[in-house]
């Protein structure tokens, strides 16, 4: 028997699965680093808001993001939302391409 030719018909048979694995960890670090950034810029934005900086200089600040404001009787919610590309093959189709990522915070209005 060929041991040799053994291993390399298994190495064959399991490489594309860890590069599967391995490219899907780097995509989904890619997306918790987007929302960590995310985390960062609504609290800059927060502060800006409440140092009564105008939404439209706001919006300039972050011209890659896509940033509502929305606003009731009680409170102002503000909306952010990026876009991630899907690099792993297969990944795309079930997170879809690119991964949007939407972070939500409530200002209360007093």
């Amino acid at each position: 028997m060929n041991r040799k030719g053994q291993a390399l018909v298994e190495f064959v048979l399991i490489l594309p699965i860890f590069i599967f694995i391995l490219f899907s960890i780097v995509d989904f670090g890619m997306i918790l680093n987007k929302k960590s950034q995310l985390e960062n810029v609504s609290v800059d934005i927060i502060s800006r808001f409440k140092n009564n900086d105008s939404i439209e200089d706001i919006k300039k600040s972050y011209d890659d993001l896509l940033i509502n404001f929305d606003s009731n009787d009680v409170d102002i919610v503000i909306t952010i939302t990026a876009e991630v590309d899907i690099m792993t093959p297969g990944l795309n189709l079930v997170l879809g391409d690119p991964h949007k990522i939407t972070i939500e915070r409530i200002i209360p209005n007093v």
